[in-house]
């Protein structure tokens, strides 16, 4: 019998790559991180000396990179060596994956990656997705939906926090209302609520109350799987 899939969404900061580890912690589930697929060719094009412009300018280039990009679990690689996450959070890579997230081709060749390693989770009891169009593009079928967002200001804080550079707070705010922007507005799988998705405004709440907010939903996604 297959496992269950989470789909969890949202905007940076908004703090679903924490609770979705901690949901997959507490479940026994693989926690897949689908944005680390888009930071893993940001990388690349970097240390290649490819410049991205943003979008479909180079597609092909960009598509090729991805080829070499694989995810399984919690671990992508590239050209089968794992990626230490230090080295995909680094300021310019999170600019270059910004830019290069909105082009088509790309995004096609990376769901269909995240798809084989959702598949492959569910087959091994399941699996928490986590990234920014999971629900409405990647796996519209997830039996548990989750939109996570929070105000700009607190997502602007934790992310300072995250990263240690809290007296950049006013940096790292513009730099995610940019992102925010970008991935609302563009034309493929702009990041919004699935159909069916709960969305949760995670403001002033506390970690654990998320934690076991989103819990609740999956015990009541499996009592009415058992029903």
């Amino acid at each position: 019998m297959e496992g269950i899939v989470i789909a969890i969404d949202g905007p940076a900061g908004s703090g679903k790559s924490s609770v979705a580890r901690e949901i997959a912690s507490r479940l026994g589930l693989v926690n897949l991180n689908t944005g680390a697929t888009y930071r893993a060719v940001a990388l690349l094009a970097l240390e290649e000396g490819i410049v991205s412009g943003g979008g479909e300018s180079t597609g092909g280039d960009l598509v090729s990179l991805a080829r070499r990009v694989a995810l399984h679990g919690e671990t992508v690689s590239i050209d089968g060596e794992a990626v230490r996450d230090a080295a995909l959070r680094t300021p310019e890579v999170s600019a270059e994956a910004s830019k290069i997230s909105s082009g088509k081709k790309l995004r096609e060749v990376l769901v269909e990656i995240q798809r084989e390693a959702a598949s492959e989770a569910r087959r091994q009891g399941g699996a928490v997705v986590e990234g920014r169009d999971i629900g409405t593009v990647v796996l519209p079928d997830a039996e548990v939906k989750v939109f996570l967002s929070a105000s700009a200001e607190e997502r602007a804080m934790r992310r300072a926090r995250q990263s240690g550079r809290v007296g950049e707070l006013e940096r790292i705010k513009g730099a995610m209302a940019e992102r925010d922007r970008q991935d609302s507005e563009r034309e493929t799988s702009p990041l919004r609520p699935a159909s069916g998705a709960v969305s949760l405004d995670t403001t002033g709440m506390s970690f654990e109350e998320v934690v076991s907010e989103i819990l609740s939903l999956v015990e009541k996604s499996r009592r009415t799987a058992s029903r």
